[in-house]
Protein backbone atom coordinates (compact mmCIF):
# COMPACT_ATOMS: atom_id res chain seq x y z
CA UNK A 1 0.00 0.00 0.00
CA UNK A 2 2.70 2.58 0.77
CA UNK A 3 4.03 1.99 -2.71
CA UNK A 4 0.65 2.91 -4.25
CA UNK A 5 0.40 6.21 -2.34
CA UNK A 6 3.89 7.17 -3.51
CA UNK A 7 2.96 6.26 -7.05
CA UNK A 8 -0.32 8.26 -6.74
CA UNK A 9 1.64 11.29 -5.55
CA UNK A 10 4.04 11.00 -8.52
CA UNK A 11 1.15 10.60 -10.95
CA UNK A 12 -0.49 13.73 -9.59
CA UNK A 13 2.75 15.66 -10.00
CA UNK A 14 2.90 14.61 -13.62
CA UNK A 15 -0.60 15.86 -14.38
CA UNK A 16 -0.23 19.23 -12.63
CA UNK A 17 1.79 21.47 -14.91
CA UNK A 18 2.40 25.18 -14.44
CA UNK A 19 4.37 26.39 -17.43
CA UNK A 20 6.01 29.78 -17.41
CA UNK A 21 5.98 30.20 -13.61
CA UNK A 22 8.74 29.85 -11.05
CA UNK A 23 9.30 26.57 -9.22
CA UNK A 24 8.17 28.16 -5.95
CA UNK A 25 4.92 29.46 -7.48
CA UNK A 26 4.34 26.05 -9.06
CA UNK A 27 4.87 24.39 -5.66
CA UNK A 28 2.31 26.72 -4.01
CA UNK A 29 -0.14 26.15 -6.85
CA UNK A 30 0.24 22.37 -6.53
CA UNK A 31 -0.47 22.56 -2.79
CA UNK A 32 -3.54 24.68 -3.47
CA UNK A 33 -4.93 22.30 -6.09
CA UNK A 34 -4.24 19.27 -3.91
CA UNK A 35 -6.06 20.85 -0.95
CA UNK A 36 -9.18 21.64 -2.93
CA UNK A 37 -11.78 18.90 -3.10
CA UNK A 38 -14.16 19.34 -5.98
CA UNK A 39 -17.65 17.91 -5.82
CA UNK A 40 -18.61 15.52 -8.60
CA UNK A 41 -20.84 17.01 -11.30
CA UNK A 42 -24.61 16.70 -10.82
CA UNK A 43 -24.91 14.28 -13.66
CA UNK A 44 -22.70 11.75 -11.90
CA UNK A 45 -24.72 11.74 -8.69
CA UNK A 46 -27.04 8.80 -8.10
CA UNK A 47 -29.91 11.04 -7.02
CA UNK A 48 -30.63 14.72 -7.18
CA UNK A 49 -29.87 16.72 -4.04
CA UNK A 50 -33.23 18.50 -4.13
CA UNK A 51 -35.25 15.25 -3.95
CA UNK A 52 -36.03 13.96 -0.48
CA UNK A 53 -35.14 10.32 -0.15
CA UNK A 54 -36.35 9.80 3.39
CA UNK A 55 -39.91 9.01 4.26
CA UNK A 56 -41.69 11.69 6.24
CA UNK A 57 -41.26 11.28 9.98
CA UNK A 58 -44.34 11.21 12.17
CA UNK A 59 -44.39 14.45 14.09
CA UNK A 60 -45.99 14.78 17.49
CA UNK A 61 -49.55 15.99 17.30
CA UNK A 62 -50.08 19.59 18.18
CA UNK A 63 -52.55 20.55 20.83
CA UNK A 64 -55.74 21.88 19.43
CA UNK A 65 -56.33 25.55 19.80
CA UNK A 66 -59.31 26.90 21.70
CA UNK A 67 -61.00 27.76 18.43
CA UNK A 68 -60.91 24.17 17.19
CA UNK A 69 -62.53 22.24 20.05
CA UNK A 70 -63.63 18.68 19.51
CA UNK A 71 -67.46 18.58 19.72
CA UNK A 72 -67.40 15.32 21.69
CA UNK A 73 -65.05 16.81 24.29
CA UNK A 74 -67.19 19.92 24.41
CA UNK A 75 -70.34 17.94 25.16
CA UNK A 76 -68.56 15.86 27.81
CA UNK A 77 -67.19 19.03 29.37
CA UNK A 78 -70.58 20.77 29.33
CA UNK A 79 -72.28 17.70 30.84
CA UNK A 80 -69.72 17.69 33.67
CA UNK A 81 -70.24 21.38 34.21
CA UNK A 82 -74.04 20.96 34.34
CA UNK A 83 -73.71 18.07 36.79
CA UNK A 84 -71.44 20.17 39.00
CA UNK A 85 -73.99 23.02 38.94
CA UNK A 86 -76.78 20.59 39.85
CA UNK A 87 -74.78 19.35 42.84
CA UNK A 88 -74.05 22.89 43.95
CA UNK A 89 -77.71 23.96 43.68
CA UNK A 90 -78.84 20.80 45.48
CA UNK A 91 -76.41 21.55 48.32
CA UNK A 92 -77.75 25.11 48.53
CA UNK A 93 -81.35 23.81 48.59
CA UNK A 94 -80.49 21.35 51.37
CA UNK A 95 -78.84 24.12 53.36
CA UNK A 96 -81.92 26.34 52.89
CA UNK A 97 -84.18 23.54 54.14
CA UNK A 98 -82.01 23.14 57.24
CA UNK A 99 -82.13 26.89 57.96
CA UNK A 100 -85.92 27.02 57.49
CA UNK A 101 -86.46 24.02 59.78
CA UNK A 102 -84.14 25.56 62.41
CA UNK A 103 -86.08 28.85 62.27
CA UNK A 104 -89.37 26.97 62.57
CA UNK A 105 -88.14 25.05 65.65
CA UNK A 106 -86.93 28.29 67.24
CA UNK A 107 -90.35 29.88 66.56
CA UNK A 108 -92.18 26.94 68.12
CA UNK A 109 -89.91 27.07 71.19
CA UNK A 110 -90.48 30.83 71.54
CA UNK A 111 -94.28 30.37 71.31
CA UNK A 112 -94.19 27.65 73.98
CA UNK A 113 -92.09 29.83 76.28
CA UNK A 114 -94.51 32.74 75.78
CA UNK A 115 -97.49 30.50 76.61
CA UNK A 116 -95.78 29.27 79.76
CA UNK A 117 -94.80 32.77 80.83
CA UNK A 118 -98.21 34.28 79.91
CA UNK A 119 -99.82 32.69 82.95
CA UNK A 120 -97.23 34.30 85.23
CA UNK A 121 -97.09 37.76 83.60
CA UNK A 122 -99.05 40.58 85.20
CA UNK A 123 -101.97 41.87 83.22
CA UNK A 124 -101.56 45.28 81.64
CA UNK A 125 -103.95 47.90 82.81
CA UNK A 126 -105.60 50.14 80.34
CA UNK A 127 -104.65 53.62 81.40
CA UNK A 128 -107.10 56.40 80.85
CA UNK A 129 -105.76 59.43 79.06
CA UNK A 130 -104.75 62.05 81.54
CA UNK A 131 -105.60 65.03 79.37
CA UNK A 132 -108.92 65.32 77.48
CA UNK A 133 -107.36 67.82 75.04
CA UNK A 134 -104.83 65.22 73.85
CA UNK A 135 -107.68 62.81 73.25
CA UNK A 136 -109.53 65.44 71.24
CA UNK A 137 -106.45 66.16 69.13
CA UNK A 138 -106.05 62.46 68.37
CA UNK A 139 -109.67 62.24 67.28
CA UNK A 140 -109.32 65.24 64.96
CA UNK A 141 -106.19 63.76 63.36
CA UNK A 142 -108.07 60.53 62.67
CA UNK A 143 -110.86 62.43 60.92
CA UNK A 144 -108.52 64.19 58.51
CA UNK A 145 -108.94 63.06 54.90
Amino acid sequence: MPQQSAEDGQAEDLFIVFEGSSAEDGSHARQLWKSIVLLPPRESRLASADIRHRLPVARPKRRKTKDAVDPVQLTVWSERQREEERRRYQAMADQKKEVVSLLERQRQQRIQKELVSAAVKPKKKMAEPADPEIELDKELVRQLP
